[in-house]
């Protein structure tokens, strides 16, 4: 089965650009990204399923074109998607759950907005918690293994609200395995 994604990180990344970078910014961005992929991430449709290559060229255009090569900036920017992806009444749901239990649902948000082999199984433990995405295509590519440990951090700073430690530990063609601190 091959992998897609659901466009709704398209509409996100597009509604960050555009709002925090400007039209022509984002006109750059998609123009960066090779042909196939640039009519997802000009008008996403955010129920709409896309290739992960299309995921992998708007990563790559991303880091390019807007992070202009520099991982930190990459990494906020990635961080911020995932806020702005999270409607405010789940922001504020999540303000009010454990981590625990936020934890233990990021495989059932994995399948919603993933499709094909990626695989999820969460450990957690005390402020501490580990995270072993499998079958993930592009799981080596550098894009992928900044934007990983960036999305997870941001979501769980939304539930623990305080400075949220992630990064990747392992990871190779397919499998990226990320630790978890708060």
């Amino acid at each position: 089965m091959r992998s897609e994604v659901k466009g709704v990180w398209f509409m996100t990344a597009r509604r960050y650009l555009i709002q925090d970078y400007g039209e022509e910014a984002f006109a750059r961005y998609v123009a960066a990204a090779h042909e196939a992929s640039r009519e997802a991430m000009n008008d996403p449709v955010v129920s709409r399923w896309y290739p992960e290559d299309t995921m992998r060229d708007a990563l790559t255009a991303f880091h390019g074109e807007i992070a202009k090569g520099d991982d930190g900036v990459f990494s906020a920017a990635m961080e911020r998607c995932a806020v702005l992806g999270v409607h405010w009444f789940v922001q504020l749901l999540l303000s009010v759950t454990t981590p625990r239990y936020l934890l233990r649902l990021f495989p059932a948000v994995l399948k919603q907005t993933r499709r094909g082999p990626v695989r999820l199984a969460v450990d957690v433990r005390d402020n501490a918690a580990t995270l072993r995405f499998t079958g993930q295509p592009y799981a080596n590519d550098p894009r992928y293994r900044l934007a990983t440990p960036a999305i997870v951090r941001a979501v769980l700073a939304l539930c623990v609200g305080q400075t949220v430690s992630a990064r990747l530990t392992e990871y190779d063609e397919t499998t990226h395995v990320c630790e978890v601190t708060w």
